[in-house]
């Protein structure tokens, strides 16, 4: 089988007794799950694992003993803080009494970034066992986390991983039945697994190891038992080996081992036979329970977080465009901004279910990662289009691998002469474009403005537009009738007394009502959410008890040239007079406003998306807010983006069925040729029920658990959500299924979105495209410089599931082409031919290849020729 390795095992003398005698091998496995942090702060969890560490390490010198050492993060500050631990910690390894199991940087959790943050994670922490130790990590130890994505074993596979063992995650299909199988991922990739019973602490408690072993016997495939012993922040116990050697002498049937993790899956694989195989992620309805609770959990934070992990993933991209043509890369710059985003994707950071303290890292670390990735893509871009951030021109710059149309903004600081008739032009034709925002600073005698418009960008590149003077007067072709709005695509209304949309085809077919705003009650904690009402507290629909309401204030809509918002404002009160036979009398008098609401609503004549932007300001603490869309369908298939690749949700068949299920970017409704399509910024589209899609925009807590098993009872008033939130999402109906529509692009850049920058560029003579990936359902996730030498690491992944040939143009000055895992190690060269580079890319397959090219300054880079036509785009 794939998952198997090749070469021959060493087993102990013990281990081959036991499989002759088919006795059962217990191999005990000390360990300690290191939480960078969560119900203690990062400085308190490094002084619990130096403890821990230390007393391993006495112990593996007075004892035959072996311990597990899960993340590099906590390797490196040993290292840096304590030198002479760090020596013995080494020593232990290269005698391999210390196994690195998973060893990535921190442990991400597997379903909320997206896949190349989790890429990264891995190659930091590989890296580093390698520089520091000369070790591979063979087992993926997936010990904590809300679940497993279903591109994990292609993940794991092409980053040397041989096993996987994890804690939470069993499906349904398998259930409580086996202990190991074989994942299967979307590519086809294969991993043997073994899933922990008993989780990491099945040999925790010393005294309860009979019924521990039982436990564990019923669930193992072979004569082969992982009985994990330990926990989070727990130290060794100095009577693991007495207790081991009493467990021998006293059963026949039984031999136990203090092992490391890949002693047993060596025995495992030898006994394993023909395991169970199964495919899809590793979610199971427990945690189908809790992780659409927890990713609404600090809400702001996870927003926030969303914004850096695509800042960081652009700017990357820009550096990297930049030093091939001639800029120095910034490596230091680079890896300190990626250690400090793999900090926030620490599984008890991202999920924000950890004390309110230690998310003041956390925020630091956003902060730092927005300004310096916005000022690494400027000096990258004025760079490119040999500019500063002055003049009269605008560069737009895509970051994806095909050409993007879409609204785009600049901020602009100008001469006084100008005024706020600001145009833009291209190609010497000026073009639709809307002055946003215009300011006259009498300080510093200029002005500033925000100015959008709809751009069109080749691939990878920019395109340059010019600053005019406005001298003509456009219409967007959307048509405006009081609170009604109609494009070519469609119809929209909003409800002047709730804000809810209503979208309808252009032949009269309802396509959507919603945006409607529910509140619940919620008494939950971090991890989950609870409320002791069966309906809301308050809907915009009515729905609700009796004593609040919503008051409507004021519709505007504004009609530019190139886009029409629609703004709708409204309040909520949690008293009102008469709170009986209010519909009889009316809603008359209102008390203790709590929720202030501002939704917009964007319409594009030539884009067939509807932008929704919508801010609340909250002073009432323990709700639940959510955002409610009615497909109008009756039987729907539902496909959402994960990592990597798309899957499909299973099919509701009844009314009273949800699915509730983790996002990312993009998710699609479908019945038969009509679909909607829902994009997001962050916000967690989390539950659908009756063809309801709903979105958790706040979930307002003050308690970290309520249970006392998730975690301790401790107070989190940070987590009250108090003040003002932003949110930002969109609908796109379409024909046809979501691949005719190419929803894997349309929601990859509402993400990666098109940016503008201010430039002098006045001699540039063209537009710039660079590494042109085709066909269109491939995308490039990564574009960097190799971690060990002057190459170009290219990655891109197929996202519809299709077997295609793929065509990557690349320019002429590029040496070689290797294809290589994800640790960037070599697996196979590739041909370069005219310019292109082609091969045969599987149905969901990642693809890293590593480019040698002579780098050349920017000067003699215009003269390179590319393997397209490049259409002059000079703004006269």
């Amino acid at each position: 089988m794939e998952y198997l390795d090749n070469r021959q095992h060493n087993f102990s003398l013990l281990e081959f007794i036991n499989i002759m005698a088919d006795k059962k091998t217990i191999y005990v496995t000390p360990h300690s799950h290191y939480d960078v942090v969560w119900a203690f702060n990062k400085e308190d969890y490094y002084h619990i694992n130096e403890i821990i560490l230390k007393n391993a390490v006495e112990m593996i010198k007075k004892f035959d003993f072996r311990f597990l050492v899960e993340q590099t993060y906590l390797l490196e500050m040993i290292e840096e803080r304590n030198p002479e631990l760090f020596s013995d910690i080494k020593e232990a390894i290269v005698k391999n009494k210390i196994e690195i199991a998973d060893g990535q940087y921190v442990m991400p959790d597997p379903m909320m970034p997206i896949g190349e943050v989790l890429v990264r994670a891995i190659l930091f922490g590989n890296k580093y066992c390698k520089d520091k130790f000369g070790v591979d990590v063979p087992v993926a130890w997936a010990a904590d986390g809300f679940g497993l994505n279903a591109q994990m074993p292609q993940v794991y596979r092409k980053s040397g991983y041989k096993w996987l063992a994890f804690r939470r995650g069993l499906p349904k299909t398998i259930g409580y039945r086996v202990s190991e199988f074989v994942w299967v991922g979307l590519d086809g990739s294969k991993i043997l697994s073994h899933w922990m019973p008993l989780g990491y602490r099945a040999g925790l408690e010393i005294d309860k190891w009979e019924d521990s072993y039982r436990t564990l016997s019923s669930f193992a495939t072979t004569s082969s038992i992982l009985m994990p012993c330990g926990s989070g922040g727990v130290p060794p116990q100095i009577d693991t080996p007495d207790k081991v050697e009493q467990w021998n002498n006293e059963h026949d049937d039984s031999q136990m081992i203090i092992s490391v993790p890949s002693d047993f899956f060596k025995s495992l694989e030898r006994g394993s036979g023909d395991l169970a195989e199964y495919s899809g992620e590793l979610y199971s309805p427990e945690l189908a329970n809790v992780f659409p609770d927890v990713v609404s959990s600090r809400i702001e934070l996870k927003l926030a977080f969303k914004d850096c992990e695509n800042s960081l993933i652009t700017a990357e991209k820009m550096a990297t465009l930049a030093w091939i043509y001639g800029r120095t890369y910034p490596v230091d710059f680079l890896a300190n901004m990626w250690k400090a985003m793999l900090f926030l994707v620490n599984h008890d950071v991202i999920s924000c279910c950890g004390i309110d303290e230690i998310y003041d890292e956390a925020w630091k670390n956003i902060s730092a990662i927005k300004e310096e990735a916005n000022r690494l893509m400027e000096d990258c871009a004025h760079y490119l289009s040999k500019g500063d951030n002055s003049g009269n021109s605008i560069a737009v710059f895509n970051p994806n691998n095909w050409e993007t149309t879409d609204w785009v903004e600049a901020e602009l600081d100008l001469a006084p002469e100008w005024n706020e008739e600001i145009g833009i032009a291209l190609n010497g034709e000026e073009i639709p474009s809307e002055v946003l925002e215009f300011e006259y600073k009498e300080e510093s005698g200029r002005c500033r403005a925000r100015l959008g418009f709809i751009a069109t960008v080749p691939p990878m590149g920019y395109c340059l537009y010019r600053l005019v003077k406005k001298n003509k007067a456009y219409d967007s072709g959307i048509e405006a009738r009081g609170n009604e709005v109609i494009n070519k695509f469609f119809r929209l209304s909003v409800d002047d007394k709730t804000g809810i949309v209503t979208v309808f085809s252009k032949d009269g077919k309802k396509l959507l009502e919603g945006n409607e705003l529910i509140i619940d009650q919620e008494i939950g904690d971090l991890y989950f959410h609870k409320s002791e009402f069966d309906e809301p507290i308050g809907s915009e629909s009515g729905k609700g008890i009796h004593f609040s309401t919503f008051v409507p204030g004021e519709l505007r809509v504004h009609k530019g040239p190139v886009r029409t918002v629609i703004t709708f404002e409204n309040s909520f009160y949690c008293l009102q007079w008469p709170y009986y036979l209010t519909k009889k009398f009316g809603s008359i008098l209102q008390r203790h406003k709590t929720l202030d609401i501002c939704k917009q609503i964007m319409i594009y004549n030539d884009i067939p998306r509807i932008g929704f932007r919508t801010t609340i300001r909250s002073t009432q603490s323990h709700i639940r807010i959510r955002v409610r869309f009615d497909t109008c369908m009756i039987v729907p298939n539902y496909t959402r983006q994960t990592q990597f690749g798309v899957i499909d949700l299973p099919l509701i068949k009844t009314l009273e069925e949800s699915v509730r299920f983790p996002s990312l970017n993009w998710f699609n409704c479908q019945e038969g040729k009509h679909g909607l399509a829902f994009f997001s910024r962050g916000v967690p589209i989390n539950e659908i029920k009756a063809g309801n899609i709903y979105c958790t925009l706040l979930r307002s807590v003050s308690v970290l658990s309520t249970d006392g098993q998730s975690g301790p009872l401790i107070p989190t008033p940070e987590a009250m959500e108090l003040g003002e939130h932003n949110y930002t999402y969109a609908v796109y109906p379409h024909s046809g299924d979501w691949k005719e529509a190419k929803i894997h692009q349309r929601g990859h850049e509402f993400n990666h979105r098109l940016f503008a920058m201010q430039t002098d560029s006045q001699n540039l003579k063209g537009e710039l495209r660079s590494f042109i990936l085709e066909p269109d359902n491939l995308i490039i996730s990564a574009l960097k410089r190799a971690e060990r030498d002057d190459a170009v690491i290219v990655r891109f992944f197929e996202t519809r599931g299709e077997k295609c040939h793929a065509i990557l143009h690349v320019p002429n000055h590029i040496k070689s082409a290797s294809c290589v895992n994800l640790l960037e190690e070599e697996e196979s060269k590739l041909d370069i031919k005219d310019g292109l580079l082609e091969m045969d890319v599987s149905p969901f397959e990642i693809v890293t290849l590593r480019l040698t090219l002579e780098k050349l300054p920017l000067e003699e880079t215009k003269a390179l020729s590319f393997p397209l036509d490049v259409k002059s785009m000079l703004c006269e």
